[in-house]
C-alpha cells in the first residue's frame, strides 16, 4: 500500500513540475521560449502570443532605461499575470484614445457646421464678385518699393442694413479645380443697404521675386485662366450686429 502511495505521489509531482506555467525564466527569456518550444507549446496559443509580446516590450523598455520588472528568476505563470495586466492597461489606453479621437471628430464636425451656417447667413446678405487681378509696378513716389498684386471686387449689400466691415478669403483655383492660392481680404468701406460698391483692397500684396508663394502664384497667372471666389468669414452691421464664423485652421 505504501509503495502504491509513493508511486502516485511521485507521478503527481512529476506532472505538476511539467506544467509550462512552472518553468522559471533565465536571463534570456525569448531564447528560452525558442529552445524549449515543446514545453511552451503546451500553453494556450493566446497566452504564448501575449507572453512573447510582453517579453519583447520588456526588453525594449529595458534598452531605453525604463524601469520594468525583470522576468529572470520568475515563473512563466507569474510573468503571464504581469502580461495580462499590461494587456488590460494597453487596451484601456487604446479605448481612451479612441474616445478622445471620436470626441475631437464630433467637435470638429460641430464647428464646421457652425462655420458653414454663419458663412451661408453672410452670403445671403452680401455678394462679393472678384472682378480681376493686376500687378502694380514699383513706384517709389507712391510708396511702392516692390511690385504689388491688386485685386478688384464688386460688393452688393442685399440686406436691409448697412454693413461696416466684411472679412473673408479670396480663393483662386485653376481650370482643373486645383487650388492656386488664397488671400485674406478685409473690406472696411461701409456699404449701404441695397447698394453696390466696386473697390480694391488697399494697395494689395507685396510680390517677392525670390519666392513662389501663393501671392506670386496668383499674380503669375492670367485672371481669365482661374476661377476666383470669395468665402465670407465675418461681417459687422450698422447697429452693432456681428456675424463671425468659427476659425478652422488648415
Amino acid at each position: 500500500m505504501r509503495n502504491a502511495l509513493a508511486v502516485i505521489l511521485t507521478a503527481t509531482l512529476t506532472l505538476a513540475c511539467s506544467k509550462p506555467q512552472d518553468i522559471v525564466f533565465g536571463p534570456e527569456p525569448l531564447r528560452q521560449i525558442s529552445e524549449q518550444g515543446d514545453q511552451f507549446k503546451k500553453l494556450p496559443e493566446e497566452d504564448r502570443t501575449l507572453l512573447v509580446a510582453y517579453l519583447g516590450v520588456t526588453q525594449i523598455g529595458k534598452a531605453f532605461g525604463a524601469e520594468t520588472k525583470s522576468p529572470t528568476g520568475r515563473t512563466v505563470g507569474e510573468v503571464l499575470a504581469d502580461a495580462r495586466a499590461w494587456k488590460e492597461r494597453v487596451q484601456a489606453a487604446e479605448a481612451e484614445a479612441k474616445k478622445r479621437e471620436a470626441e475631437a471628430e464630433a467637435l470638429k464636425a460641430k464647428v464646421l457646421a457652425e462655420r458653414k451656417a454663419i458663412m451661408e447667413r453672410i452670403s445671403s446678405s452680401v455678394v462679393v464678385a472678384i472682378i480681376g487681378t493686376r500687378v502694380l509696378p514699383k513706384n517709389y513716389d507712391a510708396g511702392r518699393y516692390s511690385e504689388m498684386l491688386s485685386i478688384s471686387y464688386a460688393i452688393e449689400n442685399k440686406s436691409e442694413k448697412a454693413f461696416l466691415q466684411l472679412k473673408g478669403r479670396a480663393v483662386f483655383k485653376d481650370a482643373t479645380g486645383d487650388l492656386v492660392g488664397w488671400l485674406p481680404v478685409d473690406f472696411d468701406e461701409p456699404v449701404g443697404a441695397g447698394k453696390t460698391l466696386k473697390t480694391t483692397t488697399g494697395r494689395g500684396w507685396k510680390l517677392n521675386e525670390f519666392r513662389n508663394g501663393e501671392i506670386e502664384k496668383i499674380a503669375g497667372r492670367e485672371f481669365s485662366s482661374m476661377k476666383a471666389t470669395f468665402e465670407p468669414e465675418s461681417i459687422a452691421f450698422e447697429g452693432g450686429e456681428v456675424l463671425k464664423a468659427p476659425e478652422v485652421r488648415e
